[in-house]
């Protein structure tokens, strides 16, 4: 059973980006700091915040070293305030390096886990977002599909065909 619990988790996770991924292909790089109504988060700052949030979850439960910039955590952490100017954000590149080393990261982390690992209770802190690593993973996958979806209407506001419909 573990194992199964661990590839439709990890099964999750790569879905959750392959949509995240093909809902910002082709949207102008002009257009990343598009918001549709004042306050709403654009599309580089999600981006950036989902890559944050795998980086959040390696440093403080797998205990990981990585190389996310600590900067980042103010741009794009939780509580974090969007900037509308282009030069107060990292490039396009630099971002997207992150979100792909991150969730490749995440992937091996939680395929490391054996299963008494996979089922063990995370912290007190962590129980309101996911009891244990098997649900940590659908709750990322969750986590990033409710930005996948603010994705999905700044395409729709910038007049970009709908995808996966």
């Amino acid at each position: 059973m573990p194992k199964l619990v661990l590839t439709n988790g990890v099964a999750m996770l790569e879905f959750a980006r392959r949509v995240t991924l093909g809902l910002l292909e082709d949207i102008p790089e002009d257009k990343l700091f598009y918001q549709p109504f004042p306050g709403a988060n654009h599309a580089l700052w999600i981006i950036g915040h989902v890559a944050w949030d795998d980086n959040f979850f390696l440093t403080a439960l797998g205990g990981k070293q990585t190389d996310f910039p600590p900067a980042w955590n103010e741009l794009f952490g939780v509580g974090s305030v969007l900037k509308p100017e282009p030069t107060a954000y990292p490039s396009l590149a630099e971002i997207r390096q992150q979100l792909d080393a991150r969730r490749y990261e995440l992937i091996e982390w939680f395929k490391s886990m054996d299963g008494d690992q996979l089922v063990a209770p995370l912290p007190e802190d962590y129980q309101t977002f996911a009891r244990d690593h098997a649900a940590l993973m659908t709750s990322i996958a969750w986590h990033e599909g409710l930005h996948a979806g603010q994705v999905t209407v700044l395409r729709k506001a910038l007049g970009l065909k709908p995808k996966f419909a």
